[in-house]
């Protein structure tokens, strides 16, 4: 067997050389068959993470916050109207339906009423044929995020409108509560104004109907009962009689029903005509804000933290 020259030996540690430096690439270089460097996208997310710290992140968004309800949030004003629901004993409607022939639950169902009609759509077109509302609530003036769109349905003008006109009612001493919200002080008192003589005109309207429910009912008996008298067989006419004098009280009693199903609003408190702006309260809801701010980065975190220690990074 020949033996290898210098010259030789040379060439092939040369040629293994070679070899070795294509078979292992450098970090960096472009894997021809998935086309990526690897390392690249996580060095780059892994610094990004070391920026973006809780003392980075949440500062700027609570001073986003303070500039926004500062700067450029509306004020409203709140005007406050409290009314009681009553009938003319002077007594709770809640006390009164018993003998309606609505039912026992006529006085929650009555004040249910009310409360819907005030948020109702037809509450609204009042309130915009006299005050505009839609043009209002769509103003280019107020606020990007809380303006009504100029192009908007029925369904979602009534929705803004619900969030400006809101009605409650204390299920202890069941006073009824109208809050209306407003840009303009003056404003907000007289849509509360034009509330409560709508609601007033509305109740007006239940007690008619109360009243004719009831009286048709005992009307009925007795035109029953007369025919039946002038009807009847001789022998008949005393059973028909009797039932003509039951009518008759039944009548009379009808009546006095009637004239206690007298139901009004009594206004507790006027619409008040606010001084001070009521939302938004700044200090609360910049407090809000950076308490979301928080708790969100650190749910972040701990995501990224676990993606982090998966991919070794």
């Amino acid at each position: 067997m020949a033996s290898l020259g210098p010259a030789t030996v040379g060439q092939v540690s040369a040629t293994n050389a070679s070899a070795v430096d294509v078979a292992a690439p450098s970090v960096g270089v472009r894997d021809s068959v998935k086309g990526a460097q690897p390392g690249l996208s996580w060095e780059w997310a892994r610094r990004v993470w070391d920026i973006l710290t809780f003392w980075n992140v949440v500062p700027i968004i609570g001073l986003a916050g303070f500039v926004y309800f500062y700067g450029f949030a509306d004020s409203f004003y709140e005007s406050i109207a409290i009314v009681n629901l009553q009938n003319s004993s002077s007594s709770s409607i809640s006390s009164m339906v018993g003998s309606s022939l609505l039912g026992s639950a006529g006085g929650s169902t009555e004040s249910g009423e009310v409360m819907a009609y005030i948020q109702s759509p037809e509450m609204l077109r009042i309130l915009d044929k006299k005050f505009h509302l839609r043009s209002i609530y769509s103003s280019p003036s107020h606020s990007l995020f809380w303006r009504l769109a100029p192009d908007a349905s029925d369904e979602d003008f009534l929705a803004y409108y619900q969030q400006m006109v809101t009605v409650t009612q204390d299920p202890t001493t069941l006073l009824i509560t109208i809050n209306v919200l407003d840009w303009d002080a003056k404003r907000s008192q007289a849509i509360n104004k034009a509330v409560l003589v709508a609601a007033t005109d509305f109740v007006t309207m239940l007690t008619q109907t109360m009243q004719k429910a009831t009286i048709k009912y005992a009307t009925d008996q007795l035109n029953f009962a007369w025919n039946a008298v002038e009807t009847a067989q001789p022998i008949d006419r005393p059973v028909a009689e009797a039932e003509l004098s039951s009518a008759e009280t039944a009548m009379a009693s009808a009546e006095s029903m009637a004239s206690q199903q007298v139901v009004f609003l009594i206004p507790v408190s006027n619409a008040t005509l606010p001084t001070d702006t009521a939302v938004p309260d700044a200090l609360l809801d910049e407090a809000g804000v950076l308490l979301v701010a928080s708790v969100f980065f650190m749910i972040l975190h701990l995501l990224a933290s676990n993606v982090r220690d998966h991919r070794k990074i």
